[in-house]
C-alpha cells in the first residue's frame, strides 16, 4: 500500500502572512523616519522668518569671553563683563530688557561687552542644554560673523522656554541654518566640534567669577571686578554708560 506525505495546507499561507507583517513594519519604519526627520527641521524652521538685526561692532574670542565692540569706540568707553547662562530664565529676562539698548551702545562706541558665558546650570552634566548652546556660540563666534552671534545669541535667550532641554546638536545647527550660517558653521555645531572648548571656557567665566564675587550665579554685570550697582540688573547700561 502506498502512502502520501501529508503536508500543512497552511504552510503557503503562512508563508504569505509573514511578508505581509514585514512589509507593515518596514513601511511604518519609513513613515516613523519621514516623521522624525519632517519635525527636527520644524523644530527651527521658523527662525528663517525672525528679522535679522544689523550690528556695527565686531566680535571678538580671547580671555574665555567674546567681547562685543565697535571699531569707533571711544578710548574711555567703559567695559564691562556680562554673565550669562543659556538655561537661566533670568538671563533670557535681562536680554529681552536690554539687548537693544546695548546694541544701541555698541554700535555708538560707548560701551565694550565682554559676554562670559556659563553653564553651572547644567549641574554637571557634560551634555546639558547650557554646554550645547555654548558650543555652538563657539562655532560661530569662530566663522566671523557677528551679526550672526548677535542674532543667534538672541534667538538662544528668547525662545529658551521652548528649546530648554529639547533641542540636540542637530537642532542647534538647524537653527544657525536658518539665521545664515553656512555649511561649515553648521557641520562644526552638528559635529560637537566646540564641545570641549565650551566646557573650558565657561569652567574658566565660573572660575574668575567666583574669585572676584565668591559667588557663581547669573546673570551678573561686573565692571573692573565689582557688580555694577543698580537695584535692578535691568538698569545696569545706564549705570554704566553716562
Amino acid at each position: 500500500m502506498s502512502t502520501k506525505k501529508v503536508t500543512n495546507p497552511n504552510a503557503k499561507g503562512g508563508s504569505g502572512f509573514l511578508w505581509a507583517i514585514l512589509a507593515v513594519i518596514l513601511i511604518a519604519a519609513v513613515v516613523i523616519g519621514y516623521i522624525v526627520i519632517s519635525g527636527q527641521g520644524k523644530k527651527t524652521e521658523h527662525l528663517a522668518d525672525r528679522e535679522t538685526v544689523a550690528v556695527d561692532f565686531a566680535s571678538n574670542l580671547g580671555d574665555n569671553a567674546v567681547t562685543l565692540k565697535s571699531a569707533n569706540a571711544a578710548a574711555d568707553a567703559p567695559a564691562v563683563d556680562l554673565y550669562e547662562d543659556f538655561s537661566c530664565s533670568y538671563c533670557a529676562q535681562l536680554a529681552k530688557n536690554t539687548d537693544e539698548q546695548m546694541k544701541e551702545a555698541l554700535d555708538e562706541g560707548k560701551l565694550v561687552v565682554n559676554v562670559r558665558t556659563l553653564n553651572f546650570l547644567d549641574r554637571g552634566n557634560p551634555d546639558g542644554h547650557s554646554t550645547r548652546a555654548a558650543a555652538a556660540i563657539l562655532a560661530i563666534v569662530n566663522s566671523g560673523d557677528t551679526e550672526l552671534y548677535w542674532n543667534y545669541r538672541a534667538a538662544l535667550l528668547e525662545d529658551q522656554e521652548e528649546i530648554f532641554n529639547k533641542w540636540s546638536n542637530d537642532d542647534f545647527a538647524d537653527a544657525a541654518v536658518a539665521l545664515g550660517a553656512n555649511d561649515d558653521v553648521a557641520k562644526a555645531i552638528r559635529n560637537g566640534d566646540y564641545h570641549d572648548e565650551a566646557v573650558s571656557v565657561t569652567t574658566a567665566n565660573a572660575d574668575k567669577l567666583n574669585s572676584e564675587t565668591g559667588q557663581v550665579s547669573s546673570p551678573r554685570v561686573l565692571q573692573n571686578g565689582k557688580d555694577v550697582d543698580v537695584a535692578d540688573i535691568s538698569q545696569w547700561i545706564n549705570a554704566v554708560v553716562k
